[in-house]
């Protein structure tokens, strides 16, 4: 079952982005869209104005009566949409001519999530580049994009990057918030309830700068976001998302002792606040949890051997079959 375009709502979360959603906003009214909603998260930059000459039926343009914060604003922009399909699009990144049209045709019934591999645009010089490359398409159950995320990280990238069954979609608002990374917690959840179809480069382009939220982010944000999207993946009863939490938990240790050091040294923020965010990134490990990591071993092993001595572009063509084949503990 291929679904149309038509059955895909364009969601354009935007704060302060006046020229660069316009590009946004062409390229999904250049689509098959069956709706296009930008939420301008009140940053009266006369983003609202800019998009009043728009006049595409498809395009619905709101501005929050108040700034609700990044991930606030995704989860308002998703309580808008009426089709059974979600694509984010960020303001500063864009659909490529056919992108759409790709993201569709990989749906069928069993899939819940599609990763286009993006093409990333450094904002200051336009050098391109890929962090994965693929020449193909590739389908993964739900299992291995969480053995797969070990070895890459958050595999599926931004909101940008994927488009997601609706009815897959958590709208807690406990996950769409600061102080958590949700574009982790929310694509794991959504992938855990089908496969998920990986794209060749050619769908998107996403854009590198300074104001990104990857960019500001401090390193007590960074332990809370990691704290509180464990622990919420822990306490959920998709299969293998307690499993994923305590693995992740394990290839970031190293990391989390960077970032608290970093904290400290930097003095960006009180270091009882920075202790205890780091804490509690370990403190929801149970018995049941350790001995998962321990069974794990092996795979945790070479994900971080992998980590060690591989680097971008990955080859997705050779490093997908490689991880379909692997043995790894039940």
């Amino acid at each position: 079952m291929v679904i149309a375009e038509s059955d895909i709502s364009i969601l354009i979360p935007t704060y302060r982005y006046r020229d660069k959603v316009v590009r946004a906003v062409d390229s999904a009214l250049a689509s098959g869209a069956g709706e296009i909603i930008v939420l301008d998260d009140h940053g009266r930059d006369g983003t609202i104005e800019r998009l009043a000459a728009y006049s595409d039926p498809r395009l619905i343009v709101r501005e929050n009566d108040r700034n609700l914060g990044l991930w606030e604003n995704h989860l308002a922009a998703l309580h808008m949409a009426r089709r059974p399909w979600i694509k984010f699009i960020q303001a500063d990144d864009y659909l490529l001519p056919g992108g759409l049209a790709a993201f569709a045709a990989a749906v069928d019934e069993g899939v819940s999530i599609v990763f286009g591999c993006p093409l990333y645009k450094n904002e200051a010089d336009g050098r391109m580049w890929e962090f994965y490359h693929t020449t193909r398409p590739h389908r993964l159950t739900s299992r291995h994009v969480q053995e797969a995320c070990f070895y890459f990280g958050w595999l599926l990238g931004s909101p940008s990057q994927i488009l997601l069954r609706r009815a897959a979609i958590m709208g807690d608002p406990a996950i769409w918030r600061s102080t958590m990374s949700a574009d982790f917690v929310i694509g794991a959840i959504t992938a855990a309830h089908g496969d998920t179809v990986i794209l060749p480069p050619g769908t998107l382009v996403c854009e590198s700068h300074g104001k990104q939220d990857s960019a500001t982010e401090t390193a007590l944000l960074w332990l809370e976001r990691t704290a509180n999207s464990t622990a919420y993946l822990k306490a959920r009863p998709e299969q293998g998302l307690r499993r994923l939490a305590n693995g992740w938990v394990r290839m970031e240790a190293e990391r989390a002792v960077r970032k608290l050091g970093r904290g400290i040294l930097r003095r960006e923020a009180p270091v009882a606040d920075l202790i205890a965010a780091f804490a509690a990134i370990f403190k929801t490990m149970t018995p049941a949890d350790l001995v998962q990591i321990w069974r794990d071993r092996r795979l945790l092993r070479a994900a971080m051997t992998f980590r060690r001595t591989r680097f971008v572009p990955f080859d997705l063509d050779r490093l997908i079959p490689e991880l379909l084949e692997r043995r790894s503990s039940p």
